[in-house]
């Protein structure tokens, strides 16, 4: 009889605290190099860190070194809520908003 109620919560845990890899692309309107100054600064990581976000990789074509790829680990939605928080923070780097896709994957 108890069983049910906790084995509902545990199931409800494990989905809401399931990572998400994301892959978002957008232009710069800067170098990449003065780009990724940015992304790998120390304000960056503490920004990622207040949304559980772990960048695992960021790199730019090599066809265009203006567009930009960052692939991210997150909590689902984390990405979304990070975007919408430091908008202006990122924007103020030269970033693209209207350029940017995402994708998701699990």
């Amino acid at each position: 009889m108890f069983d049910i109620p906790f084995n509902i919560k545990k199931v409800s845990y494990s989905l809401m605290s399931r990572k998400i890899t994301t892959v978002i692309s957008f232009k710069i309107k800067s170098s990449f190099e003065e780009w990724v100054k940015i992304f790998d600064s120390k304000e960056a990581d503490l920004r990622h860190s207040e949304f559980d976000i772990k960048p695992l990789f960021r790199g730019f074509s090599k066809d265009d070194p203006k567009k930009v790829i960052c692939i991210h680990q997150a909590p689902e939605g984390n990405i979304q809520k990070f975007v919408q928080a430091n908008s202006e923070w990122i924007k103020s780097h030269k970033v693209d908003f209207s350029s940017m896709e995402e994708s998701s994957w699990i």
